[in-house]
């Protein structure tokens, strides 16, 4: 008889068997969500994190969980002390991470996708010669390991005193070790419409680029993280310059000068090895002429940019920058004065480390020959206290320095031909060599200072009235001071130099009174030695603290010179015989008794 088939069990018996692992798996999941949430809410896995690192802090407004696996977070900020002050920063306004719950118990926080709204990103170095704190370390109980980032709506980025605004999305990953290791993978970033500020002052428009960036900064054996030495990347933008006086502060020359215009465009493809620029970076630009009002005149030229990164086979990559004024014009009140068809700054150094000013910077100056300059133009200032009759002037430049060591020369040369003018009475002729040390060369406001300069003096003449003329006078002034304010134009300085003779003192010292018999050993004395202070402007000439020195002559003093009018109180040595000598419009005074005492009272100058 055949065995009858096995009676199925029931239903209720089929759910029973599933039943007990649902309900274990359901009490699980359910315990493991309010753990996760217990440590959320209350703050309690906040204050784990940071209780075990000195240098990381992390906080959130609010976070909460829906699933074990799955976290949402609101203000969540990251922050991290590096050696020496620095510092970086994370903000999300809003994140959900795909989190392993069971990497919480090995104490690492593990997500391998999170989406981000509205981040932002602060890097500011420290001093890279501090040291880290002594010893291994603190120990590195916590992990931040995030992988599948994906970034809408980036805030800012801001490394330093820069700020970049207009990123539109970025992706990548990030691993963190306190204090020990921070590895940024395969990071991407587009830009957008945006801007690129320094200490809050916008230098450029963004238009739009993309951004590659790796980030491998380990502890090292100082004890510094040091995340600048371990960037690497591409940077690729375009951006409009409003004007190019937002990039003046970092010329000293001219960081104070009232400069305009200068509005343009600027293309960079900046690329990054280990903190520093690295080959084949490059940086293209242009723009509209930039307006300098000195004074009575201005200076106006467009300009052009060129910045690369070379490869050195026996070196370190070097950066150089090339700056093209072309064509500069000085204009006056009638029109323009000056031209020359180019001015070129180049400077070059060791590609710098990001963040830091270059070092063992060499620069280079030209200055293309102007046209000639009616030195006529200069009445409108010097007037009436010297009238120039006629005579044109050149400008060039070129010159090489080592700017970091103090070394090369850069100056540049405003030569004449003869020059023929007239002082009061007395008429002059000279040629002359103006050399500036364009090193020293500082556009300010309402200045132009121009210290270490020299003025050469050759195959000068000094004929007054009838008197015969003096002929092949030669000389040479040096200023270690010096500054021309613009506005009312007054140049004025602190001079030293030598003379072959004493026709000019004479000429100074008398315009319509003859010179006294007396002081005709003036007119003997060969290679003088002499300094003081001088003043010039349209109301007249003052030369004070007047110190001269020659064989068997000494002479101290102050002369003033306004319109046809001399003014002077003088105290001369000839052979050790002291005489004090005041000269007026109307007389000259000769003082014998107790000169030194009398010029003391009139200037309160102490004679030695």
């Amino acid at each position: 008889m055949p065995t009858p088939p096995p009676t199925p069990p029931p239903a209720s018996r089929r759910l029973g068997r599933w039943r007990r692992p649902l309900l274990w798996g359901l009490g699980v999941f359910l315990v493991l969500e309010v753990l996760l949430n217990g440590l959320l809410a209350t703050g309690l896995l906040e204050r784990l994190i940071n209780h075990s690192s000195r240098s990381l802090k992390v906080e959130w407004g609010r976070a909460w969980s829906v699933w074990p696996d799955s976290i949402q977070v609101r203000a969540l900020k990251i922050r991290n002390e590096e050696a020496g002050g620095g510092y970086w920063v994370l903000a999300m306004e809003s994140a959900e991470l795909d989190l392993s719950p069971l990497a919480l118990f090995r104490l690492k926080v593990r997500a391998e996708q999170v989406n981000v709204a509205g981040l932002s990103f602060q890097l500011h170095p420290g001093d890279p010669a501090a040291r880290g704190p002594d010893g291994p370390g603190e120990p590195p109980p916590w992990e931040l390991q995030l992988k599948g980032v994906q970034v809408h709506g980036v805030r800012e980025l801001v490394v330093g005193p820069l700020r970049l605004t207009g990123v539109t999305d970025a992706t990548g990953e990030l691993a963190l070790v306190p204090g020990h290791r921070l590895t940024v993978s395969g990071a991407r970033a587009r830009l957008g419409e945006g801007e690129l500020t320094h200490q809050g002052n916008v230098l450029a428009h963004v238009e739009g680029g993309t951004a590659d960036c790796d980030i491998d900064a380990k502890r090292d054996a100082q004890g510094r993280l040091d995340v600048v030495s371990g960037l690497g990347g591409r940077l690729q933008v375009k951006t409009t310059l409003p004007s190019l006086t937002r990039l003046q502060r970092w010329v000293p020359q001219i960081a104070e000068a009232e400069l305009e215009g200068g509005a343009g465009r600027l293309e960079a493809d900046v690329r990054l090895k280990e903190g520093r620029f690295a080959p084949d970076s490059r940086l293209e630009g242009s723009g509209k002429p930039i307006l300098v009002p000195l004074g009575l005149v201005r200076v106006r030229a467009p300009w052009r940019l060129h910045g690369e990164v070379r490869a050195k086979e026996d070196g370190p990559s070097r950066a150089g920058l090339r700056l093209v004024l072309s064509p500069v014009k000085v204009e006056g009140k009638n029109g323009q004065l000056l031209e020359t068809s180019e001015v070129t700054v180049s400077v070059e150094a060791p590609a710098p480390r990001l963040g830091e000013p270059p070092r063992d910077v060499h620069a280079a100056l030209h200055v293309a020959a102007s046209n000639p300059l009616d030195l006529r133009v200069l009445n409108d200032w010097l007037a009436p206290a010297i009238q120039v009759d006629s005579g044109q002037a050149r400008l060039v430049a070129m010159s090489q320095a080592d700017a970091a060591k103090g070394r090369g020369k850069a100056s540049l040369e405003l030569s004449t031909d003869d020059i023929r003018a007239r002082w009061g009475g007395t008429r002059l002729g000279a040629r002359l060599v103006l050399d500036v040390d364009a090193r020293k060369l500082a556009l300010r406001r309402d200045t132009v200072t121009f210290a270490g300069s020299r003025l050469l003096l050759r195959n000068a003449s000094v004929q007054k009235g009838d008197k015969p003329q003096v002929h092949g006078w030669e000389g040479t002034l040096a200023f270690p001071e010096a500054t021309l304010t613009l506005s009312p134009a007054v140049l004025s300085g602190r001079f030293a130099g030598s003379f072959t003779n004493a026709a000019p003192f004479v000429a100074l010292l008398t315009d319509k009174t003859g010179l006294p018999q007396v002081l005709s050993p003036l007119l003997e004395a060969k290679d003088l030695e002499l300094s003081g202070t001088v003043s010039l402007g349209s109301s007249g000439v003052k030369v004070e603290k007047i110190h001269v020195q020659g064989e068997g002559l000494e002479l101290r003093g102050k002369v003033e010179l306004s319109g046809p009018s001399t003014q002077a109180v003088m105290l001369v040595k000839v052979r050790r015989l002291p005489l004090g000598v005041e000269v007026t419009p109307e007389r000259v005074h000769l003082q014998l008794l107790q000169p030194s005492a009398w010029y003391e009272q009139k200037l309160g100058e102490r004679v030695d």
